[in-house]
This record gives structure tokens, C-alpha cells and sequence, in this order.
């Protein structure tokens, strides 16, 4: 039995670099390792990308369920120790999993490992160095502490994967925070401040495919969901409002594009209760009335 179990969800690989996300993984110095290929339900011939080896397994979906189902249906299938998630247009260093893994058996009390990384573009070419301890007034970085785990950047424990439940499947976008946020509210958090990990930028990422209305649908739920861990008077409580304010701003944005100005100045209204000195909504809210600025600039 393997003692990590990679997942990598898949969606129309072909076009979305799997082939060499699944090469980085079989070129990891750590070799006690198996590889679970999910595919979500691909529109092209994804199997294809995919070598025959015995350190691969291939399991498709019937439906396509998006990124937190393929990644819980991978770790249901998984028997090891330890889980590591890695987007099919990401890549790992080559000691990625030798390091994570050496330092989860340091740290026994950690759930979870996670690294620095590069952000590259389509031809693996560094853009900017990716710093996981990140400290913004988003309570997605205040009750992370700060941490940054990246999806393809971080190391599981399975045990505690499973005790906070895995990915919450109600959720198309900031899945992975909501899972690190669970996590850290019960166990340590374990930062390595090297960059092991590569997140590739490029027109098809698939979080690209989902639409506004259903990413401003996920952030609601979002928001509500980790709302109880605000408790009042403190940062967390700010930077929740803070980001109630950046969700009906960009909610109205979405009317405004849609020819719904009213919902739009409702929407804006809401999010300058929320916090009153915005520029940038006061000015989408301004240019509500003005005809050259009907589509929301």
C-alpha cells in the first residue's frame, strides 16, 4: 500500500496540460507513492493523456461534478496515509513530495504541510515568486492565520481530511480555503518556505469556466458558512465585513453587465453599508447613472 496517494481532478486534459502534470508526479525523488487520475466526466479524449503505469490508477465520473467532487471521489479511493491534490495545469518541483512528507513525519501534530510556489505561464516560464504566508483584512487569509495552502502546494493527512469532512461540493470556487480554514481550526498548520510547487496561468484554468453567477453564489456560501467564526469586535469580524462590501460590489457589477441597474444600485447600496469607503463601488455606483457607463466598467 502506498503511503501518499496524488489526485489530480481532470477536465478535458488534452487542452489542459495533464499530460505533464502526471509527468511531474512520476519524476518525484519520493517513489512510495500512487497516482489517481479522476476524470470529471471529459468532453475530449482525456484518457489518452495518460501512460500506461503501475503507479497510475483512472477513474472517471459519470457526471461532471466539478473540482471538490473529483478530489473527495479520489481520496475515497485512496488507502495511504497521506493525500496531495495537484491541478492538472500544475506541476511539482521534483523533491515536492520527499520534503512534504519528511516534514509531516517532524510534525505529527500537523494536518497539513504546504509550500511556497512559482506562478509560470503557458510554457512553464517563472512569472513571480508565490509566497504562502500571506496576511491581507480577507477573512480568508485572518482565519487561515495567514497561511496560503495552495491546493498543489500542500500535503494531507487523511485522517484529518476525513474528520473535517473533505471538500465541501457546495462550493465552485475557494473550496480549497474553506477545507484550510476547517482544518486549521482543529490542527496545525505546517508552512515550508521553499517553492515547490508551480501554478500555471493560462486562458483555460478551469476555475475560468465558471460563471459569475455561480462563483458569486459560492462566495455567498462561503461567507455565510465562516460568518459564526467572526466573533464580534475582533479583526476577523472587519475583515468580514470588509468582504460582504467586495461581494455585493461585484454583485452589482454582474447586474449592472446584465442590464439589471436597479438590482445594480440596490447591490452597491448593500456593499457601502458594509463599508462606506470604497472608491471603487462609490464609483460603479456613480456611473449606474451615467448611459456611457451602462455595462459596468
Amino acid at each position: 500500500m502506498a503511503l501518499v496517494n496524488v489526485i489530480i481532478p481532470a477536465f478535458n486534459g488534452t487542452t489542459r496540460f495533464l499530460a505533464e502534470a502526471i509527468q511531474s508526479v512520476l519524476t518525484q525523488s519520493f517513489r512510495n507513492f500512487e497516482l489517481i487520475i479522476v476524470d470529471d466526466a471529459s468532453e475530449d479524449n482525456t484518457h489518452a493523456c495518460i501512460p500506461p503505469n503501475p503507479l497510475i490508477r483512472y477513474y472517471r465520473r459519470e457526471q461532471n461534478g466539478g473540482q471538490a467532487a473529483a478530489r473527495n471521489d479520489g481520496a475515497r479511493l485512496a488507502t495511504g496515509e497521506f493525500l496531495a491534490f495537484l491541478d492538472q495545469d500544475d506541476l511539482w518541483e521534483k523533491t515536492f513530495l520527499e520534503e512534504a512528507v519528511t516534514a509531516l513525519h517532524q510534525h505529527a501534530e500537523a494536518a497539513l504541510i504546504h509550500s511556497d510556489g512559482y506562478q509560470v505561464n503557458e510554457q512553464n516560464q517563472i512569472l513571480e515568486y508565490d509566497r504562502a504566508m500571506k496576511h491581507t483584512k480577507s477573512i480568508c487569509q485572518i482565519l487561515r492565520s495567514g497561511h496560503d495552502t495552495a491546493t498543489s502546494g500542500s500535503v494531507i493527512r487523511k485522517t484529518c481530511f476525513e474528520t473535517v469532512g473533505g471538500y465541501d461540493e457546495t462550493l465552485t470556487i475557494w473550496e480549497d480555503i474553506d477545507l484550510a480554514i476547517r482544518l486549521s481550526q482543529g490542527y496545525t498548520l505546517i508552512h515550508l518556505p521553499k517553492p515547490l510547487y508551480r501554478h500555471r496561468l493560462h486562458p483555460r484554468n478551469v476555475s475560468r469556466d465558471i460563471s459569475s453567477e455561480r462563483a458569486l453564489y459560492a462566495r455567498e456560501i462561503f461567507l455565510k458558512k465562516h460568518a459564526p467564526s467572526c466573533s464580534p469586535g475582533s479583526k476577523a469580524e472587519k475583515a468580514l465585513l470588509y468582504d460582504w462590501a467586495q461581494y455585493y460590489s461585484d454583485k452589482g457589477k454582474f447586474y449592472l453587465l446584465g442590464g439589471k441597474t436597479h438590482e445594480a444600485r440596490v447591490a452597491f447600496i448593500q456593499s457601502l453599508r458594509h463599508y462606506p469607503f470604497s472608491q471603487r463601488t462609490i464609483l460603479r455606483l456613480v456611473r449606474s447613472f451615467l448611459p456611457a457607463f451602462a455595462k459596468g466598467r
